[in-house]
Parts: C-alpha cells; structure tokens; sequence
C-alpha cells in the first residue's frame, strides 16, 4: 500500500502536472482539477512555491515556476530524438516558411517534443513542452497508429479553429517513435499545397527514419 510520503508526492505531482496544463489557475480550479480539498492544495501549492517549481502572482493564480523551467530545458537538451530531428525541421520550416513540430504520445496526450516556427508574417506559433489531445488531432490519429497507413494525415480545426494540421509518422524499425507535422493557416490551404505539404514531410521522415536505424 502507498505510504503516505508517497500519497503526499503523487498528490504534489498531480497537482503541479494541473499547473503547468492550465497556467494562470487558481486555486480553486487547480484543486477541483487535482481533486484535492483546497486546504491540501494550497499546503502543496505553498511547498512547490518555496521550491520555485511553481510561482504565485499578486492575484494568486499559479504558474510554471523557473525551478521546473531549468528542469525542462535541461531534459529537452538531453533529448536525442530533438536534437537529431531539429537541423531538419528548421530545413522545413525554412523552405516552406511554415512552423514544423515533432510530438511525442505522453500518456494520453500529444507532448511538443521541438517547435520551429514558420517565416510567413501569419503563422501558428506554439511552444516546446506544450501539450496537446490526442484525440481529433493530426499528431494523435499518427501516433495512435489511426492513419490507416496514409502517407500524411490532415485534419482541420482540430485543436484551433482555422488551423490546418498535417502530420506524418516518424518509423524506425517499424515502430512509431514521434509524429513530424506542419500547422497551417487554413486560409493558405488548398488541395495542392495540402499535397504538397504531406508529400515533403512523408519524404522527410523516410530521411530521417533510415538516420535512425543506421545509428
């Protein structure tokens, strides 16, 4: 049976998870997400605020504090897959001026692994470590292994109104390790750029897979 330093860690995790899922919460809502009493919240809430993993303003909404952002940026640093994925998508991002993100499943959501943004003047931008559903998006249906073995897959309006998401998987071996995707401005879309767009990044992850296996 969990101790109860081990409820008080899953409880202090859950609880920061829901902080950095919805900066600017308050404590109501975070411990109504956390289910947690707002007494027990705001005890954790007080420790991960000393610790620096979470931040309070003036109004009393929480936020992603810089103990957690240190921490964050030092795993995506670390990370191989971003790392061997990144000179590419930033060749994407550049030849096409459109933002090029590769995500990973993390439980049941999409986890932005890397994001280079687009060059065009309007483009979706979003950031590394931002998360996503799984769930009626192009990313998820890619690595729900949902794409009915599609080279690319679109969907729009997924998770942004007007946003046109095309994602592709990124095999090595046979096996989905990560979604490579471009997001879109639906007014810039048609059937030819849509082609065109999945074409490039079906090429691009057959590339990147045959770096992989050959490692």
């Amino acid at each position: 049976m969990p101790t109860t330093t081990t409820r008080s860690v899953e409880r202090a995790l859950k609880l920061l998870t829901v902080v950095c899922d919805h900066p600017g919460i308050n404590l109501t809502k975070a411990s109504e997400q956390a289910d947690l009493s707002p007494s027990s919240a705001l005890r954790l809430l007080h420790t991960l605020e000393e610790l620096e993993f979470v931040r309070r303003d003036r109004a009393g909404k929480f936020d992603v504090g810089p103990q957690l952002l240190r921490l964050g940026f030092k795993a995506l640093g670390d990370n191989t897959l971003r790392n061997r994925c990144r000179p590419t998508m930033l060749e994407l991002a550049e030849r096409t001026g459109e933002s090029v993100y590769l995500s990973i499943k993390q439980h049941h959501q999409v986890l932005y692994l890397a994001v280079v943004n687009g060059t065009h003047a309007i483009q979706h931008r979003s950031w590394e470590g931002q998360t996503i559903p799984l769930n009626s998006t192009a990313v998820g249906a890619v690595l729900l292994n949902q794409h009915n073995d599609e080279k690319y897959t679109v969907v729009t309006s997924g998770v942004e109104a007007d946003v046109t998401a095309i994602a592709t998987p990124l095999q090595v071996r046979g096996k989905t390790i990560a979604a490579l995707s471009m997001l879109v401005p639906t007014y810039r879309i048609t059937p030819e750029k849509e082609a065109e767009l999945g074409q490039l990044l079906h090429s691009t992850v057959q590339e990147l897979s045959q770096k992989f296996e050959n490692i």
